[in-house]
């Protein structure tokens, strides 16, 4: 006997209407609220690598989802390899078809990989891996997905631009990314903001070095500029981008990463100048 056409087919939309709305109440009752931040670029992408090298992410949508991974978070977690402590964090969320257009649908028609994913309850960033567009496998005959999927991972950052606004999550980058921290001459003008782009040069179209900066120590007269491209140059102005503060740059150590508490590459390079000479050409051996 053939299943009911009053419930089991593409034209059944009374009945597909229900389903999802009670997807959606369901959601909404037991779920939690996250931030949605879609991925934008600044670059092309790298056919080669197949990855995006100047990711840019600039608006956070708020949206009801429903966290699937409810105990603990899944993966390896913490745990040692051959190349040091790895955090393998990853969890499952799904988000209702209609929700996600209703609030992110002016970016997205639907989740896609790469975007970010911010659960402020755990204060966690997490990068979508994968997108499942058949929870619900076809029920009353509809073949749009009632509900996405997304497995997320814990995001790892590599140089990415945030700007959505929130500074919790803005914030990742000055706290995340290598950065060198430079000291001033007296005498200087303005003060620098953060994530505001600096650079030295006659200006930011033809900047020799370019950065962002990630703390302004005006006292101290220290900034520590991160995402840098191009070498800053003692004895030269260093410009902000948008209140136009200038400052003479008197030292820095580009070795150093005054982000990170372990990092010894200035104790290696001190270490190493008692017994390589690094005038050669090549230290190592035979010029």
């Amino acid at each position: 006997m053939a299943t009911s056409v009053y419930f089991n087919n593409q034209n059944a939309t009374s009945e597909q209407f229900l389903i999802e709305d009670l997807v959606i109440e369901s959601i909404k009752n037991h779920g939690i609220d996250i931030y949605y931040i879609p991925r934008t670029s600044h670059s092309s992408t790298d056919e080669l690598f197949g990855d995006d090298p100047g990711k840019y992410f600039d608006i956070a949508y708020k949206i009801d989802m429903y966290l699937e991974s409810f105990q603990d978070f899944e993966g390896n977690q913490e745990f040692f390899s051959k190349f040091g402590l790895e955090i393998q964090k990853s969890a499952k969320v799904a988000v209702a078809r209609r929700t996600f257009l209703k609030y992110v649908g002016q970016d997205r028609n639907h989740p896609k990989e790469g975007d970010l994913i911010y659960l402020p309850i755990q204060q966690k960033l997490m990068e979508i891996k994968f997108v499942e567009e058949e929870k619900n496998f076809f029920q009353a005959g509809k073949v749009a997905p009632y509900m996405y999927g997304l497995s997320i991972e814990a995001f790892k950052y590599s140089g990415e631009i945030f700007n959505t606004g929130m500074s919790e999550i803005d914030d990742l980058g000055n706290s995340t990314a290598m950065s060198v921290r430079y000291t001033m001459q007296s005498g200087g003008s303005g003060t620098f903001s953060a994530n505001e782009i600096v650079y030295q040069g006659a200006s930011l179209a033809t900047a020799t070095a370019k950065g962002y900066v990630a703390e302004w120590n005006k006292p101290n007269l220290t900034l520590r500029i991160r995402n840098i491209k191009g070498i800053f140059q003692s004895n030269v102005a260093v410009v902000g981008s948008l209140n136009s503060a200038s400052w003479i740059l008197s030292t820095g150590n580009t070795q150093e990463d005054a982000t990170s508490l372990i990092d010894d590459n200035v104790i290696i390079e001190e270490e190493a100048d008692n017994f390589l000479d690094f005038t050669e050409t090549n230290p190592f051996g035979e010029p």
